[in-house]
């Protein structure tokens, strides 16, 4: 069974999650980073983007985009199935694995992106918690 029922279903799951975080995330983990990436997503199509370019403040760690074309250029890219980004983040797939194995696919600078896998790592029992109600 899919991760998600459909575009629209995926764009408010994860768009939620992310705002959620962001709305937390005033530790520095993420937000202040100064990295922003995006995850385009297929199967389906959902185009996510967050900005840790500037520091945190209070209740807006950082700013996320859902399909929004006016989003910020992102540093990295990962290109992955749904799928996919729903087991990364449930921990059930290790990120260098699916790079290697071509599940995952980067644009840019991926070694931007490696200083947030500590910030990844902290959102996966977040993101259980979300995904059980969403």
């Amino acid at each position: 069974m899919p991760a998600f029922r459909d575009t629209q279903h995926a764009a408010d799951v994860l768009g939620g999650f992310f705002k959620h975080e962001a709305a937390t995330d005033t530790t520095g983990m993420f937000a202040g980073s100064g990295v922003v990436i995006a995850y385009k997503l297929t199967d389906p199509d959902v185009r996510v983007v967050l900005d840790a370019s500037q520091a945190p403040a209070p209740n807006a760690g950082f700013r996320v985009w859902v399909n929004d074309p006016g989003a910020p250029e992102p540093q990295v890219e990962f290109l992955l199935d749904a799928d996919t980004f729903d087991k990364l983040y449930l921990g059930e797939a290790q990120p260098m694995v699916l790079m290697m194995t071509g599940k995952v696919k980067a644009k840019g600078d991926v070694t931007a992106a490696m200083k947030l896998l500590p910030a990844m790592a902290r959102a996966i029992p977040h993101y259980k918690e979300y995904r059980k109600t969403h």
